[in-house]
């Protein structure tokens, strides 16, 4: 949803987004006593990734220079950082088990969780005569649902892969920039209003005591 009245005022579709980069690292607990022939725990689930939005043309409904309707409007790009600080609750399944590894060499995983995501959005000014570099952060609460696998090289070392899906409440960016237009004053105030969807797929590294 773009919000610049007098300019631009609804919603935007088909966006794009680029395939980023994921950065994070957990730490948790699961409990000894067996539950189903698994375990419960819990960990801290801390990661950042960049879903930018590239220059694009996309389907547009509402209001454009003072007309409504539905549109192709060429949107600017916009750089879109995304930390999120959450908490999970997790069950393992214990497999491959024996007297070294007694919790299972293969351990398959599923968890729900949720928490805090920081969204920064840095894009440019349009209408300018020379466009300028806008930001803004937002702080929303998110829900994610995760699957995945770890398997053990020794008893303390795991190799994991692991999915997610995270969603959130709806982000708003707020902007307001000073410059000209034709050589005239304007001051541009703007609000950008999105939810993240997000499917990630990751591995890594993980050691264990």
């Amino acid at each position: 949803e773009l919000t610049g009245v007098p300019f631009v005022n609804g919603g935007a579709r088909d966006l794009s987004f680029d395939t980023s980069v994921l950065l994070g690292g957990k730490a948790g607990y699961f409990f000894e006593r067996d539950l189903l022939g698994g375990n419960v725990g819990a960990e801290l689930d801390v990661y950042h990734f960049e879903p930018d939005v590239g220059s694009q043309t996309v389907s547009f409904t509402g209001l454009v220079a003072g007309f409504n309707g539905d549109v192709r409007l060429r949107l600017q790009s916009a750089d879109i950082e995304v930390t999120a600080v959450t908490m999970n609750l997790l069950y393992r399944f214990r497999l491959l088990s024996d007297a070294r590894y007694p919790r299972g060499r293969l351990q398959p995983f599923v968890g729900v969780g949720g928490g805090a995501f920081i969204a920064r959005m840095s894009t440019q000014t349009s209408p300018f005569d020379v466009n300028k570099d806008i930001s803004d952060t937002d702080v929303r609460a998110g829900v994610q649902a995760l699957g995945g696998v770890r398997f053990f090289l020794t008893r303390n070392i795991a190799l994991f892969a692991e999915y997610k899906f995270v969603t959130t409440d709806d982000f708003s960016f707020d902007f307001k920039q000073s410059g000209t237009i034709m050589g005239f004053p304007v001051t541009e105030t703007a609000r950008d209003r999105a939810s993240l969807t997000s499917h990630l797929f990751y591995g890594g590294i993980g050691f264990h005591w």
